[in-house]
């Protein structure tokens, strides 16, 4: 995939407030894009550097080689072979400091979001909604998304809405408690392209919205029949109340049904419930893991349906 400047700045910044270009990488960009990248702040040029890092296994003991002028251009001398000397441009000796706020703001426009982001937590931004409704969070480190309570500020920021998080990828112990909780996750640097117009680059809306698992979940209450992926499944009496509590959490705000609700439907427990509700669909026809992947088991949590709200119709008739 071509590197594009805005690709190289949102891979860079998951170094936090230490993230920084340097102008040997930062060569290749120079001209009127990066110009109205410092214009609007999204670098700041700091002090030229005036060190150098020693070289591979060098024993000379110094912490750094200083710059010295050479002619036209710099070097950085090594003290015990000169052989190892490195020749520098001005353009190698140009830092900029990364601005994360600006760099969200220049994301969210690539995304196609017209209004600036809006900080939702520390180093997290809610870059805008698409039209269907759901929010879109960026955050450029993975730290941003570890902390404690995170995952309920977004929510609560969300305002009930579904979520996306544009990030770097995540550890998979971290990526699995935001998919548990509903969160679509999406890697930043994978759908950061370039844009036609040789511009930074461009996200499309599409890449911010999970692909269905079917194109519609529909519910019968009336004959407690149950459509999915252009299948057709009728649920027991005794069995389909449980799946009409997955369902009433699926189109609530708390997508998560606990087990104490899935066994307000009986005094079984919700293990036994959840197994028979899945064995429905794979004698329907459904294999193991699609019947899995409908009624989804959340961790320490409880069960919720693996269809967001938007794809479920349901008849009362």
């Amino acid at each position: 995939m071509t590197e594009t400047i805005l690709r190289l700045l949102t891979r860079l910044s998951e170094a936090g407030d230490d993230a920084i270009l340097s102008g040997e990488l930062s060569a290749p960009f120079f001209g009127p894009g990066f110009n109205r990248l410092l214009a609007k702040r999204v670098l700041v040029e700091q002090a030229p550097l005036s060190d150098w890092e020693v070289c591979d296994a060098c024993e000379c003991g110094l912490p750094c080689r200083p710059i010295r002028k050479a002619g036209d251009g710099y070097r950085a001398e090594c003290p015990l072979d000169r052989r190892n000397d490195v020749d520098l441009t001005e353009d190698d000796l140009r830092v900029f400091r990364i601005g994360a706020e600006a760099l969200a703001s220049v994301i969210g426009a690539a995304a196609g979001f017209a209004t600036a982001p809006k900080r939702a937590a520390e180093n997290v931004w809610r870059l805008g909604d698409t039209r269907s409704g759901r929010a879109v969070f960026l955050a450029l480190e993975s730290a941003a998304l570890t902390g404690d309570g995170i995952i309920a500020s977004l929510r609560q920021a969300a305002q009930g809405s579904d979520v996306t998080i544009l990030a770097p990828q995540l550890p998979a112990e971290a990526a699995r408690r935001y998919q548990d909780a509903g969160f679509h996750l999406v890697e930043t640097h994978a759908v950061l392209m370039p844009a036609s117009d040789g511009g930074g680059g461009t996200i499309d809306i599409a890449a911010l919205a999970p692909v269905p698992l079917a194109p519609v979940l529909r519910v019968r209450r009336a004959t407690a029949e149950v459509q999915w992926d252009g299948r057709s499944v009728i649920l027991s009496r005794q069995i389909f109340p449980v799946f009409e509590r997955l369902l009433e959490k699926a189109l609530s705000r708390d997508q998560v049904a606990s087990r104490s609700h899935v066994e307000g439907t009986t005094a079984r427990e919700a293990k036994d419930l959840i197994r028979e509700l899945r064995d429905a669909f794979k004698a329907a026809g459904f294999t193991n893991a699609e019947s899995k992947s409908l009624i989804a088991t959340v961790r320490n949590r409880g069960y919720r349906l693996g269809v967001p709200a938007t794809e479920i119709v349901v008849d009362d008739c």
